[in-house]
């Protein structure tokens, strides 16, 4: 709701017809209640007075009133009228035209808290596998040390004569329905603030939340925990705690179906002669034992090693079904070997000779094949030529 800077006869309670001698005394009566010297500094009440004395410095001076007055009429005109009779007819017609749209009435119940969105990483591994994390729900609830009031001593605070005690005014011709500025729409005006909320009537509040992860959880999806969100004020239900999570990359690791895979670069010497190295799992790294003469392109599977399996129901007992982990062999060839490592590479392949590299070999006889004006084996051996 908009809040209503009341204007100056509402600051002083006088109405617009009021004398000189009226406005003074009014004036007089609110200094008593909102100076500060007579509420201990308060900050709101120095706020208070300097708006009423504004307002009676106008007020009091007839040709500033005169000015504020003609303001005011192109401003508000129903407010200089001043006429109970005419804000009556116009709220009389504002329920006709309200029953006439036949609105619902509003359904009264206890207030419910608010839900809280909070985003969260997920490291890769506890994403794809499950598990729980803590989440922090930060939010506002209420002061316990003036029980959300915003003060302790309310018989310290005086009631608002703007708004007379109900935190909101009709304002214009239209009776539009504003908070009440004054007062800022309490009912009354708080001159001696909690000291633990400074008036707010609510503190931060924390809270470490713990989340159920479900296996194979993706990017952007929303974790709803039950009445962990804010706490509603006046007994209602609290909201719900909204987790919306980011899934961290894992350096090494894909998902392929239930499948995780690893691409495993190995050097000229581990490939040739077979070695032990260390490959990534969910588990941890273990040890994978390279066979000696391990070609570029081979796949090793480790069964049960890999993700979940969509849609496995989890048994009693028993672990869950997972996908295999497939890791797949490349040669890690340097960029800028020395010439004489080269050179040394070369010696020893001319050493062993086409038999010692069967798939170049094949692969150079095969690409000499086709080339054109190499006889055909097939027609060589007497096959039938088709006409």
């Amino acid at each position: 709701m908009q809040a209503y800077l009341p204007d100056h006869y509402r600051l002083l309670g006088v109405s617009v017809r009021a004398g000189a001698d009226e406005i003074k005394a009014s004036y007089r009566k609110l200094s008593r209640v909102f100076h500060p010297d007579r509420q201990q500094g308060s900050e709101r009440a120095t706020d208070c007075f300097k708006q009423i004395s504004q307002a009676y410095a106008e007020l009091s001076d007839e040709q500033k009133r005169a000015r504020y007055d003609r303001a005011m009429l192109l401003k508000d005109p129903l407010r200089m009228v001043d006429d109970p009779r005419a804000a009556r007819a116009l709220d009389v017609l504002d329920l006709v035209v309200t029953r006439f749209r036949r609105k619902s009435p509003e359904l009264l119940g206890l207030e419910q808290g608010r839900d809280l969105r909070v985003q969260h990483d997920l490291d890769f591994t506890r994403a794809l596998m499950g598990g729980e994390i803590r989440v922090e729900a930060a939010y506002d609830t209420a002061c316990s040390a003036c029980a959300g009031e915003g003060t302790c001593e309310p018989e310290r605070n005086p009631v608002c004569h703007v708004c007379q005690g109900l935190g909101r005014l009709r304002v214009g011709l239209r009776r539009q329905e504003m908070t009440c500025g004054f007062c800022q729409g309490r009912g009354a005006v708080l001159l001696a603030p909690c000291q633990s909320c400074r008036g707010e009537g609510k503190v931060p509040y924390r809270q470490q939340v713990l989340v159920a992860v479900p296996p194979r959880t993706r990017d952007g999806t929303h974790l709803r925990v039950r009445g962990a969100g804010e706490r509603a004020t006046l007994g209602g239900p609290a909201g719900d705690l909204v987790v919306v999570t980011t899934v961290r990359r894992h350096p090494l690791l894909r998902l392929e179906g239930d499948d995780l895979t690893c691409t495993l670069p190995l050097t000229f010497a581990q490939a040739t002669g077979g070695a032990r190295v260390a490959v990534p799992t969910m588990e941890g790294p273990e040890t994978l034992r390279i066979l000696p003469g391990t070609p570029v392109g081979r796949e090793f599977r480790i069964a049960g090693r890999g993700a979940p399996v969509a849609g496995a129901r989890p048994e009693p007992g028993k672990p869950v079904r997972r996908g295999d982990l497939r890791i797949r062999v490349t040669l890690d060839v340097p960029e800028h070997a020395p010439a004489a490592v080269v050179e040394a590479l070369r010696e020893q392949e001319a050493r062993m000779g086409p038999t010692g590299f069967a798939q170049a070999t094949a692969f150079a006889r095969a690409v000499e094949a086709t080339r054109p004006g190499t006889p055909d084996p097939d027609r060589a051996q007497g096959s039938p030529t088709p006409s």
